[in-house]
């Protein structure tokens, strides 16, 4: 049989105890869906990330970037993972 080491045990019986859980169970399916969508953002914004670094790779190459601004990159891939969840 599985043992959950103490802590966890303890934070796990404090959230049911809270009622915000029925049971152990619920709360391990809600932090299981959690990690699921974290996951996927982070794989959105990477992906977002990569494209933008090419589109700016292809810029360099042609000499139209006379400037690199990670801020701008990063607000650009932001931006298309938003239009991509709009869709």
């Amino acid at each position: 049989m599985f043992h959950w080491p103490k802590s966890l045990n303890f934070m796990l019986k404090t959230q049911v105890a809270s009622g915000l859980y029925n049971s152990v169970s619920e709360f391990m399916r809600e932090a299981v869906r959690l990690h699921r969508e974290k996951n996927i953002e982070h794989q959105l914004y990477l992906q977002a990330m990569h494209k933008e670094l090419s589109l700016v790779e292809e810029e360099i190459d042609q000499g139209q970037l006379s400037h690199f601004n990670m801020q701008e990159l990063t607000e650009r891939a932001f931006n298309e993972i938003d239009s991509e969840n709009d869709r």
